[in-house]
C-alpha cells in the first residue's frame, strides 16, 4: 500500500510541476535516495526533487481492536486487526541552481497546500480501504535537521518534511471462520 500511495502522490505532484512550468514534467519529482547502496551519488536523482521516506511510526491513537469481519451467510472470519502508520517523507530539491531549488520546494509546499489529503479510493480503487491520506508540514528543529542530514550522509539542501497520516496496512489472511451465534447461555443465578 505504501508504494501505491507514494506513486499516486508522485504522479499528481509531477502534473502540478508541469502546470507550474508550462511544460510536461513527467519526472521532475522522483522517489529515491540521494546516494546509492555503495554510498555514491545517485545519478537518477540529479537535478530532480527527490522524495525519500525517512521514518515510519505506528499511530497508537487509532489502534483498531476488531478482529472479526462479517461475510455472507452470517459467518465471521477472524483476521488480525490492521496497523495504522504515519510516514515521514522528505522532499529534497537536488538541483544545481540554488534559486531553482528554492522555487521547487515552494512548488511542493503549494501543492500540498492545495491538496492536503487524498482519498484511498483515488489510488487503491473502490474495493480498497476507506479513508484519507493527509499531508501535514512537519517542522524540525535545527538539531533534528542536523541529525537527519548526518544520517543521510549529505550536506543540507533546500528541503521540506511532511508527516503523512494515516496509512492502513492489513494482511487479509484468514485465521479462522467462526459460525454465527445461534443462542446464548448464561451461567449463574437469575435475579
Amino acid at each position: 500500500m505504501i508504494n501505491i500511495a507514494i506513486s499516486h502522490v508522485l504522479s499528481e505532484l509531477n502534473g502540478y510541476f508541469g502546470l507550474q512550468s508550462g511544460s510536461a514534467a513527467d519526472s521532475a519529482v522522483v522517489a529515491g535516495s540521494l546516494f546509492d547502496l555503495e554510498g555514491n551519488i545517485n545519478d537518477a536523482t540529479k537535478n530532480k526533487v527527490v522524495l525519500s521516506m525517512v521514518n515510519i511510526e505506528q499511530d497508537s491513537v487509532y489502534k483498531p481492536v476488531e478482529a472479526f469481519k462479517r461475510v455472507e451467510g452470517g459467518k465471521s472470519q477472524r483476521i488480525n486487526p490492521q496497523i495504522n502508520i504515519n510516514l515521514y517523507v522528505l522532499f529534497v530539491a537536488n538541483l544545481s541552481v540554488y534559486t531553482e531549488a528554492m522555487k521547487s520546494i515552494a512548488h511542493v509546499i503549494s501543492f500540498f497546500q492545495l491538496n492536503p489529503s487524498f482519498d484511498y479510493a483515488d489510488f487503491a480503487g473502490e474495493k480498497g480501504p476507506k479513508g484519507r491520506l493527509s499531508f501535514d508540514l512537519f517542522s524540525m528543529t535545527f538539531e533534528q535537521q542536523n541529525n537527519l542530514w548526518s544520517v543521510l550522509g549529505a550536506k543540507y539542501m533546500p528541503s521540506v518534511v511532511y508527516k503523512v497520516g494515516m496509512l492502513e496496512i492489513q494482511d487479509q489472511q484468514i485465521e479462522a471462520e467462526v459460525p454465527p451465534v445461534q443462542e446464548l447461555w448464561v451461567e449463574g443465578n437469575n435475579r
